[in-house]
Formats: structure tokens, C-alpha cells, sequence
């Protein structure tokens, strides 16, 4: 798998977290023993990053049409992890974008087209706007998306529907790469180029 490493604490213990060949799976950051395991369908090609989210679950998505799991991990009073499927859905299939979370609700490239789900069920909230197979990051209530085609899109980071905000062209030619943002300042690249963008105050 392409997915990087994360280093997470989930039932009160840190570990590292990787969507690897096989699936979704932690190990002591000490001694790399592994802690749990997800098994995973479909494709090697894994991407897009696990979401660890609050109350012991972790997130994964992948695309060509697997979809996305949202787990549980439970560590017993002995130390044995156990893994609990809470929901899997073909409503956002994260080929390349990570996904992030907000209030409850996930946010990412369902094959192209951004879109929300549900946490608590798993089912799509809305979907639109075309940015194949991007990056998308949070900045407080609003979503930063680099677009495969280059340029980048602030969508509102809303349940309620799907609202851009506004867009600027950034790079020319594919662009797979991951932005970063520091304060206002977003840095975004391709293998050509590389810009800085300040966003406008919120």
C-alpha cells in the first residue's frame, strides 16, 4: 500500500496506524508489534490515510467501488484488541483523498466528486462538484481542495449541502500531491511547480 504510517492514541494507547497491503493495522511504535488488525477487500493500491476518530473508531476508504468502514477497536481489561465493524458503505470511495472530519460528518473525494457522509450511519449526506482525484484538508469550517486538474476550491464544510465558496487556479497539469497550510498561507504543489496562496480571512 502507498498509505503512510500515523501515529494515534486509541483506548488510551499509542500506536502507529497504517492502511497497508492487507488492511487496516496498528503496531507498538516501541517494538512494532502489531496490536489489531482490519482485513481490508478489494485493491492493494491504498492511498487515502485511516481517520481515528473519538470514541475508539477508525475510518478507512478506499476506491474502486470498496467504499468505507467505519471500526471499532476494543481493548480488554487483559490487553487483548479486539476489532467490531460499526458500518461499511459504498458512499464515499476515497481512491487518492484523505478524508477529514467535522461534527460528526466525513468529507472526501468519492471518486472525483466531493462528498459527505454520516458518521453515525455511513450514509451520504450530499454530493458535488467535480475535482477528481485531489486532496482535500479542514480549515476550521471550510473545506480546501486541491483539484487533480490544479486549481483549488474552498467548499463550506456543512451537512446541509454542498456550497463552494470560491476557486483559484494554482498549478497547470495533474496534481496529486497533498497541500499544507500554515495560518492563511496555503502551500500547494505538483511535480512541475509549486505555489502559495493566502486565504481570504473567516
Amino acid at each position: 500500500g502507498y498509505a503512510s504510517p500515523a501515529l494515534a492514541t486509541i483506548a488510551g494507547v499509542a500506536q502507529v496506524v497504517v492502511f497497508d497491503a492487507d488492511g487496516v493495522t496498528a503496531h507498538d511504535p516501541g517494538d512494532g508489534t502489531e496490536l489489531w488488525h482490519a482485513p481490508w477487500p478489494g485493491q492493494t493500491q491504498h492511498t487515502s490515510q485511516p481517520v481515528v476518530l473519538p470514541g475508539d473508531r477508525v475510518y478507512q476508504s478506499s476506491g474502486y467501488g470498496v467504499g468505507g468502514t467505519l471500526f471499532e477497536i476494543v481493548r480488554s481489561p487483559d490487553g487483548a484488541w479486539t476489532v467490531e465493524t460499526l458500518w461499511s458503505s459504498r458512499d464515499l470511495k476515497a481512491k487518492f483523498t484523505n478524508v477529514v472530519h467535522r461534527d460528526g460528518f466525513l468529507y472526501g473525494l468519492d471518486d472525483g466528486i466531493l462528498a459527505c457522509v454520516d458518521l453515525d450511519t455511513g450514509k451520504r449526506r450530499w454530493k458535488g462538484g467535480r475535482y477528481g482525484h485531489g486532496q482535500v484538508i479542514l480549515a476550521d469550517d471550510v473545506l480546501v481542495v486541491q483539484s487533480e486538474k490544479g486549481f483549488v476550491a474552498l467548499v463550506e464544510a456543512s451537512p446541509d449541502g454542498y456550497r463552494e465558496l470560491g476557486r483559484v487556479d494554482a498549478l497547470d497539469g495533474k496534481t496529486w500531491n497533498h497541500p499544507a497550510l500554515s495560518g492563511r498561507r496555503l502551500l500547494v504543489r505538483n511535480d512541475r511547480e509549486a505555489a502559495r496562496i493566502d486565504l481570504p480571512p473567516r
